[in-house]
């Protein structure tokens, strides 16, 4: 099973590479791109599944940390995530391909958490 959804990952990423479309100067790469958002996703629900529990805390002041630390992981400004993911949610066929990935990385991880023992 891991064998196939590699070589789905691998057919998307060419896919991706290969369409003959660039992305203009300052805007992250699609795989880069795809990384971040995963890495937001992760975020926002971390804060919202156990941050969020902790009365002290605001909400949308944790969830805006955890974004400055993913900008900082992947060195970019919040003006070129934000940027970024302008121009591909006006390019919809790569983003779509974006968001095919990273929710085939998500069942591919759910997969794997709820595996059974052989």
């Amino acid at each position: 099973m891991n064998a196939g959804w590699y070589i789905i990952m691998v057919a998307v990423w060419l896919l991706t590479g290969c369409s003959g479309r660039k992305v203009p100067s300052g805007v992250i790469e699609p795989h880069e791109m795809g990384n971040m958002l995963f890495e937001i996703t992760m975020a926002e629900e971390f804060v919202n599944s156990y941050v969020s529990k902790d009365s002290s805390k605001n909400k949308e002041v944790e969830i805006q940390k955890e974004y400055q630390k993913i900008f900082l992981l992947h060195k970019v400004t919040e003006a070129q995530f934000k940027k970024s993911y302008d121009f591909y949610r006006s390019h919809t066929g790569i983003f779509k391909t974006m968001m095919d990935s990273l929710n085939a990385r998500a069942q591919r991880g759910r997969n794997e958490l709820y595996r059974m023992p052989n």
